[in-house]
């Protein structure tokens, strides 16, 4: 091997070292943010074109829930929570996406969560929720009290039994 293929063989090998390097850091950054402690106040649209707001919200537990109406782990979560609908009485659900109203119209008939009457379809037009609630995946679910102070959070599809488990144990911790 000649002097000049030797320089050469050791200038890529320290590029590509560099490479992984940066792949390496780039895969490995820390996570954004936590999710707030507070629901964050908020202005959406519902999908009849009304705006609804933090204050919009009743009294009561809130549940929400960060969807994309592609995404076959949302579609099962909000077909579950449709079907156990009865199971939430005592909570609100956010259904919240920035996803345009003809997509939103499409998975709320086919989840079926239009017809549950304290289920809120919301669209964020502005693409604010992915920063006010510090997103990292769809499907995220957000479970906050009676005073708006998050109780847990879960990232990627949960499943109505564990959010019923959830809040059970949450309520029996205030006893």
């Amino acid at each position: 091997m000649n002097k000049k293929n030797f320089i050469a063989g050791l200038l890529m090998g320290l590029g590509l070292t560099v490479i992984c390097l940066i792949v390496f850091k780039a895969l490995n950054k820390e996570a954004p943010s936590e999710f707030p402690d507070e629901l964050p106040a908020f202005e959406l649209i519902t999908q009849e074109g009304r705006l609804f707001t933090s204050d919009s919200l009743g009294a009561g537990k809130t549940i929400v829930m960060f969807y994309s109406p592609d995404c076959l782990f949302c579609e099962h979560e909000g077909k579950e929570l449709t079907d156990r609908a009865a199971d939430f009485i005592n909570a609100q659900i956010l259904f919240i996406t920035c996803f345009q109203l003809d997509s939103v119209s499409v998975y709320t008939r086919r989840t079926g969560i239009n017809t549950v009457p304290y289920y809120y379809s919301l669209i964020d037009t502005a693409y604010i929720t992915q920063l006010l609630f510090g997103l990292r995946t769809t499907p995220t679910t957000l479970l906050y009290n009676e005073e708006r102070k998050l109780i847990t959070a879960f990232e990627g599809e949960v499943n109505a039994t564990k959010l019923l488990k959830t809040l059970q144990e949450y309520e029996a911790t205030k006893k």
